[in-house]
């Protein structure tokens, strides 16, 4: 019975090793997820200038890092922008977002999910906007969007479509569908 079932199983094993062989090469198979190189929770991490000053603060719940793509993923992202040139009536400006999308090599980030912008200044030029996606540029302070904006400030409310805006200039141009309401100051 031994015999038996010996003889069993070498045949077993050749027919295996017979369709293993006669197999054609398999391609490698492509990689269809990106890489993370490493995670943070709970995290913050600052941008210095070459004078030592803070230009920007990112932090957040939680951070995703490839780099193949050197992009960050980032969950409860809160940019803060600080005006290191102290020439301009803004302070600061915050955006805070559901998620990010931060391209390291270009520094850009692609806010998504009940964006908000919220502008730290004297009390006349403070200003909170609000919409559903906003391109920031790092380097220049630029705010972009296609998406409907509103933007509310003490005397102000304003609502369109679309909106260009460089932070460290005090322009903002909104694109369409342009309404306002304006109430003197009491």
């Amino acid at each position: 019975m031994l015999v038996l079932v010996s003889v069993l199983l070498v045949v077993i094993l050749l027919h295996n090793l017979e369709d293993y062989l006669a197999r054609p090469d398999l391609e490698p198979t492509q990689q269809d997820y990106v890489a993370v190189d490493y995670y943070l929770t709970d995290f913050s991490l600052s941008a210095i200038t070459a004078s030592g000053s803070v230009s920007h603060t990112v932090d957040g719940l939680y951070l995703a890092y490839s780099q193949d793509t050197k992009v960050s993923q980032i969950v409860m992202p809160r940019i803060i922008s600080k005006d290191t040139q102290a020439t301009q009536a803004v302070d600061a400006a915050t955006l805070t977002a559901d998620e990010a999308v931060l391209h390291h090599a270009t520094q850009e980030a692609d806010l998504n999910g009940n964006v908000r912008l919220q502008m730290a200044s004297q009390a006349e030029h403070a200003f909170d906007l609000q919409t559903s996606f906003l391109h920031y540029r790092f380097a220049d302070q630029q705010v972009s969007t296609d998406q409907a904006v509103s933007i509310t400030s003490p005397q102000l409310v304003l609502q369109g479509t679309g909106l260009e805006a460089k932070l460290d200039e005090a322009y903002l141009r909104l694109n369409a569908n342009v309404k306002s309401t304006y109430q003197a100051a009491p």
